[in-house]
Parts: C-alpha cells; sequence; structure tokens
C-alpha cells in the first residue's frame, strides 16, 4: 500500500497540472521522516528518491520562477533527510549540474536555494566534492564579485558553501583562495579594461571577496589560517602610497580581509599579530587615499569585535587625543564594532560600554555633521543593546541643552554670531535627535523606549530649525517602525508641532552679487511634516485629527512643487481611505489644483518640460480620483472645474494615459 502511495507521488511528480502539489507533499513527507525518527518507523522514500530527485532537477530548466523555488526548496529538504538513502554520487553530479545553471545574480532568491541546497548535498555526500567544484563553484565566483550580493541571504548562502567545501576537502585551500584572489582582476577585463583598480573591481566586490576569504580562512587548518595571516601581514606592512591603484585595491582586499577574519576568530591568540595589525591600520588613518583609510576604519572595528581587549583600548585612546582628522575614522571603527553585536550577536559589550559612552557623548556636540553622524548611530545601537543604560542618560542630556534662546527664535535665521554655547546646545540635541532615530529603526525594546519618548519629543519646540527637523524625523521613524512609541503622544506632544510646522514658511534673499537667491530655510520642516501625515494615515490613523489638517493639505497644494507632488499621494490615498473629510474640504482644493494643471510650459525643453508636464499629470489625478468619491460632485465648484478641465483639449492626451493607467 505505501509503495502505491509513493508511486501515485512520484506519476503526480511528473505531471504538469499536479507536479507543484507533488512537490510540496514531498517536501512534506521527506521533512517528517526527520522529525519521526526515534518515535517509530521513519518514512523510507527510498523507491522513488533517485527518479523524484532527478525529476525535480529537470524542472529547474523551466522558465516559471514558482516551479523552480518549489523544486530548489524539496530539493534541499529531500537531500538533507534523505540523502544517505538511494542517493550517490552519480545522482548528485546531475543534480548539481543544474543548480549550477541557475547561478546568477539576476535571480537573487533562486541563486540562494541554489547554493544552499549544493551545500547539502555537499554535507550528505562529501564525495560530490568534485561536482560541486566542476559545476557549482566556478558560476558561485561569478557571483562574489557581483555587484547585486549585498549583506543577503545569497551571500551568507555562498560564505556557506564555501566554507563547507574547505571542511569537506573538496578543494585544496589554497586553490580555493587563489580562485577568490582572481576574481579581482577577472571583474577588471569582464568590464573591459585594464587593471582592477583602474576600471574593475568595484567596491562591492571588494568586500564581497574579502568575506568569503575570512569565511573560508576562519575554516581552514590552523598552518593554513597562520600562513594566510602572515601574508596579509605583509602585504599591509610592505604598502606605501605611492603604489598603483591596481597595488592599492589589494591593500584594500588586504584590510578588509583580515578585519573579517577578526570578526570571525580571535587574533591575540597568536603571538603580535593583534598588536601588529593595530599599528597597522592606525597608520594608514594617514592615507591618502580615503577608500584605504575607510578600509583601514572598517578593519580596525571588525578586528575589536573578535579582539576587543586588544583593538578597543587603541580606539578610545585615538578618540581621546582629540586629533580631528582622525575623529571620524576612529568613530567609525567604533560603530563596526557595535553593529557586530548588534546584528551578529557578537557576545556582549555591556562590559564596554560605560568606556564607551564618554567618547560619544564628549563628540555630541562636534561641528563636524559626518563625525556627530556616526556618534548618533553608535549611540542608536546601544540602545538597542543596552535601553535601560542608555535611555536614561539620553534623556538627560536632553534636558541639560534643550529649551535654550537662539538667534533663530521667532523664525530668523542662525546669526554668524551665535553664542558658541548655544550652537553646541543645538548640535548636542540634533545629535540626541538622530540617535533615537536610529535606536528606532534598530528595533530597540518600545517597552523600554516608551517611557521616555515625551522626553524626547520636546525637540519638536526648539528654535533651531535643524533640531526641528532632526525631531521630525525621529517621530517619522517612530511612526514608521513603531507606531505605537508615539500613537498615544500625537494630540498632547505631536500634532501641534505637526500643523504649525506643515505650515511654517521662513523665505529670504541671498544676495549673490548679479542676481539674489530665493531661500525657503522652512521647506525640509513642511516635507518632514507631510511625510508625518502621511504615513500616520497609513499605520495610525486614530491617532490623528483628519478635519483639523485638511485646510493644511489644501494650503501644501499650493506650496512648492516638492510640496504638491507630496500632497497629491496624500488626497490620492485619502479618496479611498477617509473620503468624508475630502467631501467636506474639497471645494479649497479646486483653486490649487486649477492653477497646477494650468501651469504655463514656457520655452521649457528636455527634462525640464517632461517635469513640468509630470506635476500636470499629477495634478490631474487627483482631480479623477476626488471625482470618484461618493458627494464630491455635490460640490458645484469641484463639478464645474472637472467640466472644464475635461472640454479642454490640451489636456486629452493626459486624461486618455491616465486612463490606461488605471
Amino acid at each position: 500500500r505505501r509503495g502505491r502511495l509513493l508511486a501515485l507521488l512520484l506519476d503526480r511528480l511528473k505531471n504538469e497540472t499536479t507536479r507543484i502539489a507533488a512537490i510540496k507533499t514531498l517536501t512534506v513527507v521527506a521533512a517528517a521522516s526527520r522529525e519521526g525518527e526515534g518515535e517509530g518507523e521513519a518514512l523510507d522514500l527510498s523507491p522513488i528518491l533517485a527518479e523524484a530527485v532527478l525529476e525535480m532537477a529537470s524542472l529547474l530548466r523551466q522558465q516559471s520562477r514558482g516551479i523552480k523555488q518549489s523544486a530548489l526548496e524539496a530539493l534541499d529538504i529531500v537531500v538533507q533527510c534523505q540523502g544517505v538513502k538511494a542517493m550517490d554520487a552519480a545522482l548528485f553530479d546531475s543534480v548539481l549540474k543544474e543548480l549550477g545553471g541557475i547561478i546568477v545574480d539576476s535571480d537573487l532568491h533562486i541563486s540562494h536555494l541554489s547554493l544552499r541546497a549544493s551545500m547539502s548535498i555537499l554535507k550528505v555526500c562529501p564525495s560530490s566534492g568534485p561536482s560541486v567544484k566542476a559545476h557549482v563553484l566556478p558560476p558561485a565566483l561569478v557571483l562574489s564579485t557581483s555587484p547585486l550580493l549585498q549583506d543577503n541571504l545569497t551571500l551568507q548562502s555562498l560564505l556557506s558553501l564555501l566554507e563547507q567545501l574547505v571542511i569537506s576537502k573538496a578543494i585544496p585551500f589554497e586553490e580555493l583562495l587563489s580562485s577568490l584572489r582572481g576574481r579581482l582582476s577577472d571583474e577588471g577585463n569582464e568590464k573591459g579594461g585594464g587593471g582592477a583598480g583602474v576600471h574593475g573591481g568595484s567596491k562591492q566586490a571588494v568586500s564581497n571577496l574579502a568575506k568569503c576569504i575570512a569565511a573560508i580562512t576562519a575554516a581552514a587548518p590552523t598552518p593554513d589560517r597562520e600562513a594566510l595571516i602572515a601574508d596579509l601581514l605583509g602585504t599591509l606592512e610592505s604598502w606605501d602610497d605611492a603604489s598603483s591603484p591596481e597595488e592599492a585595491q589589494r591593500i584594500r582586499l588586504a584590510l578588509l580581509a583580515s578585519g573579517d577574519l577578526g570578526k570571525l576568530v580571535d587574533l591575540s591568540v597568536s603571538e603580535g599579530v593583534a598588536q601588529r595589525l593595530q599599528v597597522v591600520y592606525l597608520s594608514l588613518f594617514e592615507s591618502n587615499s580615503d577608500d584605504v583609510k575607510h578600509a583601514a576604519a572598517y578593519a580596525l572595528g571588525r578586528s575589536a569585535a573578535g579582539s576587543r581587549a586588544i583593538f578597543l583600548p587603541a580606539i578610545l585612546d585615538g578618540l581621546e587625543q582629540n586629533r580631528e582628522k582622525k575623529q571620524y575614522l576612529l568613530l567609525s571603527a567604533l560603530r563596526e564594532l557595535i553593529h557586530v553585536h548588534l546584528h551578529e550577536g557578537k557576545g556582549d559589550i555591556s562590559d564596554s560600554a560605560p568606556l564607551i559612552l564618554p567618547h560619544l557623548f564628549k563628540h555630541c556636540g562636534d561641528r563636524e555633521e559626518g563625525v556627530r553622524t556616526m556618534v548618533a548611530e553608535c549611540l542608536g545601537s546601544l540602545t538597542c543593546l543596552q535601553p535601560a543604560e542608555i535611555l536614561p542618560q539620553l534623556r538627560d542630556l536632553v534636558a541639560q541643552h534643550s529649551g535654550k534662546k537662539s538667534p533663530q527664535d521667532d523664525g530668523e535665521a542662525a546669526d554668524s554670531n551665535e553664542d558658541p554655547e548655544t550652537k553646541k546646545d543645538a548640535l548636542i540635541c540634533w545629535t540626541i535627535a538622530i540617535a533615537v532615530k536610529f535606536a528606532i529603526a534598530g528595533h530597540a525594546d518600545p517597552m523600554q523606549l516608551s517611557p521616555f519618548m515625551p522626553a524626547f519629543l520636546v525637540l519638536l519646540k526648539e528654535n533651531d530649525l535643524s533640531v526641528k527637523n532632526t525631531a521630525l524625523l525621529m517621530v517619522y521613524s517612530a511612526v514608521h517602525h513603531s507606531p505605537q512609541l508615539v500613537a498615544g503622544l500625537m494630540q498632547e506632544h505631536i500634532l501641534p508641532s505637526l500643523h504649525e510646522l506643515a505650515q511654517l514658511n521662513l523665505k529670504r534673499v541671498v544676495d549673490l552679487g548679479p542676481f539674489k537667491h530665493h531661500v525657503d530655510d522652512a521647506l525640509p520642516l513642511r516635507k518632514a511634516a507631510l511625510s508625518i501625515f502621511s504615513t500616520c494615515l497609513e499605520k495610525c490613523p486614530g491617532c490623528l485629527d483628519i478635519p483639523a489638517f485638511m485646510p493644511i493639505l489644501a494650503k501644501a497644494l499650493a506650496d512648492v512643487e516638492d510640496i504638491q507632488l507630496q500632497a497629491h499621494q496624500i488626497v490620492i490615498s485619502m479618496c479611498f481611505r477617509h473620503p468624508n473629510p475630502i467631501v467636506n474640504a474639497v471645494e479649497k482644493f479646486v483653486e490649487p489644483l486649477e492653477k497646477t494643471i494650468n501651469k504655463k510650459k514656457g520655452q521649457k525643453t528636455g527634462t525640464e518640460l517632461e517635469r513640468v508636464n509630470e506635476w500636470i499629470k499629477s495634478g490631474l489625478r487627483v482631480m479623477i480620483s476626488l471625482s470618484q468619491v461618493d458627494g464630491v460632485m455635490d460640490c458645484r465648484k469641484f463639478a464645474d472645474f472637472l467640466d472644464r478641465t475635461r472640454k479642454n483639449m490640451k489636456f486629452h492626451p493626459m486624461l486618455k494615459l491616465i486612463d490606461e493607467e488605471r
């Protein structure tokens, strides 16, 4: 009876109509057989296993992405659960040939599934190593230098497969290392020209290759690992800024590989290695190449994750010396260290947080925006890791530095003679707001963050425009990632400021000699306020006072182009989700919409003309959407506007295009 059922399943697998259902059934049955081991007789699929695996492998040639995805998922499970039964290296060779053919960067998810299935085959059948090397490794090496491979599942699967190749000794470590290093020059040749450092070797390709080299080195026997570390050190210590661009690219690869390896293994166990690398990293901060300097900072931070006792004191000592040119790089290294702990669970950083925080707080008021942003990233990530310790200190900083009078009070732009202390207070508040934004985006615990939000929201009332803007970005991050953080605070703490800033205009004229330039300092604030309102409509509409926002929305429809386009999207969204407020306010929308669609094109050509046409078309889309809301046509003013527009021949081509879009 069981044999008849298995034969029927195989028959359904070969049927074009039922193959998807059969693949899913086979996956469930194979997985259940593994789960049932030790609890009774496991279901043996060996009577149909070889034929079913070959049939699923043949499906990988299909154009249908859904079939390929289902077949790959099933192959992975079947190989893991039944791979030692009725399957041999010859069978796996046929499967691996099909798997290698679909490893391409044009479909990263399919490539991820194919790499994962290849790794499962290599695990259950180490003798299939030559087949993996022949069929899967070449496209995997090509994939390794794809700029699309950026810290995603496909990259993780690629690293796991390369590790398994080393562990199973399917390919000698030196040969695999040489193949990876060779991809740097191969990529330059494929792109049509010259050396890797000149035309080829994109930054992402070098980063991916470094991760691959680090992964196989960490999995290699100790002698091979020590030999590579010695080679990397020799390369780094012998380099100077006068070297060729190609050599600079190789140095960057060596730096990134040493850093990624330092994250995976403790370099301090090898005598003198960590100390020599630390000296090299810090000396390369003086390089003339920005790419080399940033790679050195990355390597320093990553190595600190694996050997914190050696590298972290060097980072903190450098920050203590307060050399302006190195602050950004040292903070970048510190960010890498914290990110490794946050995103990859690399141990506990709580014992180091008290050492790190004073340096971060010291640079909260730095004049360089890049330095402050880096400090904010570090503080935000630390907040995700240690919310109970960090949040009270951030709150205290806000209380200490907010609420100060500024020359920007009453809507005036900053004066060149602004009080340094006031300016520093504003910079610190700016940094804290960005830090909280990063913490929210990093999914800090909402339960611990919620009690502190009212203290952070006072930054919306600061006089400094840049602080107001960052506070709005903080609110936007909360609404987008964790609406529950601000839903209960909207009416009292957020909406009054939101309504005010959405209408704020601070226009001034800058005299540039032969001509004058008009600047609106409040434009970023209006954009951010409208973005918050738009996201609230989607995430937490119940916390808004929608009727009160309608006059503000009508003003936005008459604002500058960027604000108008935002307002257009909001109105179109509300036509479907909140039609009643739209019906009550539609009369106020007519005048700004009519002005938009009748905008004069003048002598504009090319992209400028195309931009004006898209602007006009956006206004027409709003008009069409409004006309489909029940009750809107009862407004005589809007009905007349719609009728005039439809009768105007110049709008007919655009209206026809809009109808086709729908």
